[in-house]
């Protein structure tokens, strides 16, 4: 085996499945750092390789074997990059698929956007709901890994389907306290109980 193949292989297997070699480690149910670049070299200068732990959870939560991961490494063949899944606003928010606090995209569009390290999905506004911010066809990007601060624009799934775009205020133990995009002045409380999930809104097309 070689050293450079392996960790080739690491990254080509997240770029397929549009993740980031951090958002690869948490799906395996690693450590968010386990395959960071950072964690490649050791401190005396000498190659780290990935522990075949490690190797062996990707291999299964991908359904590959060891000779598909190696040869993904050897192959000359790029993966897509700069995409990421796409959806209409209103699909994502009837009966979304969440699984270990993330998005399932499986099926979903892609589109092309610049930054795509991160675990992030696109999707268009198809409603006159959030103007004047955001209008018909107006595209936001969602993170499902950025820390969420006060004055943040949020995406807040909740357990009876419904999708919500709000802004962050704070969040407690049991309450999660947001306020309208286009009126911040009154602020709302939601149970925690009735959250499925959060994503922080990153960016919006103009």
């Amino acid at each position: 085996m070689k050293y450079d193949t392996i960790w080739n292989s690491v990254d080509k297997l997240a770029q397929s499945k549009g993740l980031s070699p951090s958002g690869l480690a948490k799906l395996a149910g690693l450590d968010a750092t386990t395959f960071n670049k950072s964690k490649r070299i050791r401190p005396d200068g000498k190659n780290r390789w990935p522990s075949m732990d490690s190797v062996n959870k990707l291999l299964e939560v991908c359904n590959i074997t060891f000779e598909q991961f190696y040869n993904m490494g050897n192959s000359e063949e790029e993966f897509e990059g700069g995409t990421i899944p796409f959806i209409k606003l209103s699909q994502l928010g009837c009966n979304p698929k969440i699984e270990d606090k993330y998005l399932k995209t499986a099926g979903w569009n892609k589109i092309i956007f610049p930054d795509a390290k991160d675990i992030l999905y696109a999707a268009e506004i198809n409603t006159d709901e959030y103007l004047p911010l955001y209008r018909h066809g107006s595209t936001v990007i969602l993170s499902a890994n950025s820390d969420i601060r006060k004055g943040d624009r949020v995406a807040i799934f909740l357990n009876e389907d419904k999708l919500l775009l709000k802004e962050f205020i704070r969040r407690t133990p049991s309450q999660l306290v947001i306020t309208d995009i286009n009126n911040p002045a009154e602020e709302k409380i939601i149970a925690i109980a009735d959250v499925k999930l959060i994503n922080r809104i990153l960016w919006a097309s103009q």
